[in-house]
């Protein structure tokens, strides 16, 4: 495959193929706690990690760092913006920042934290992801350090360039130079999940569903 098909075939395949897959490899590129504010069917958000860094406040640091609004329109090539936000319960950013980097052409919005304008975001197309909504304002306890860099995110590093993927379960995170051994693995566990579905649907025996299950950890040659 080459890159685009690549990204195809992620917008396609659900995360939960993607971390058996990362699994066989002893990747550890799954997040917890963050979920994506639209509902219904959405599909899949895929794309570049662009990563923002905030850290906690701290007063007479000089500044310099480019604004949100600056930051989302980066994203003109189909990023995801990743917002690594320290697990705020404040706001971190909200539905204008989010419709400035939708228009710029990014393929989604990651904040491990909070955000507000809840209804207006989940009224747009382009997905976002979060822990939830607040109205105490970032700025009281938290400041921008930097802009691509390596961060961590829902409990998983994730690195300028890895490869954003996020359905209706959660997130996960392919590091980029491990790309293609990731997809070639979920290519077969999308198979087997396949087999194991037909499989429960025709009834058959604990024995046959356990030996098709059985075939998701091994790593495929």
């Amino acid at each position: 495959m080459n890159y685009a098909e690549m990204m195809e075939f992620l917008k396609k395949t659900p995360t939960g193929d993607l971390t058996d897959a990362m699994r066989r490899l002893g990747i550890s590129g799954y997040t917890k706690g963050i979920f994506r504010l639209q509902k219904g069917h959405v599909p899949n958000m895929v794309g570049p990690a662009l990563t923002v860094q905030y850290i906690p406040k701290q007063p007479g640091q000089p500044g310099g760092q480019p604004g949100q609004f600056a930051i989302a329109r980066m994203c003109t090539d189909g990023q995801v913006m990743v917002v690594a936000a320290q697990n705020t319960q404040c706001w971190l950013t909200g539905g204008n920042v989010a419709r400035v980097a939708e228009l710029a052409g990014a393929a989604g919005i990651l904040v491990d934290g909070c955000i507000r304008d809840r209804e207006e975001i989940v009224s747009h197309v382009m997905p976002f992801y979060c822990k939830g909504s607040g109205t105490k304002p970032y700025a009281e306890e938290l400041q921008l350090a930097a802009v691509n860099v390596p961060v961590d995110v829902g409990g998983c590093r994730v690195n300028p360039g890895d490869i954003v993927v996020g359905d209706s379960d959660g997130i996960v995170i392919l590091p980029s130079q491990r790309l293609e051994e990731i997809i070639y693995q979920a290519e077969e566990i999308g198979e087997i999940e396949i087999a194991l579905a037909q499989a429960v649907e025709r009834q058959a025996s604990l024995e046959e569903l356990n030996a098709i299950g059985g075939r998701k950890p091994v790593v495929r040659a």
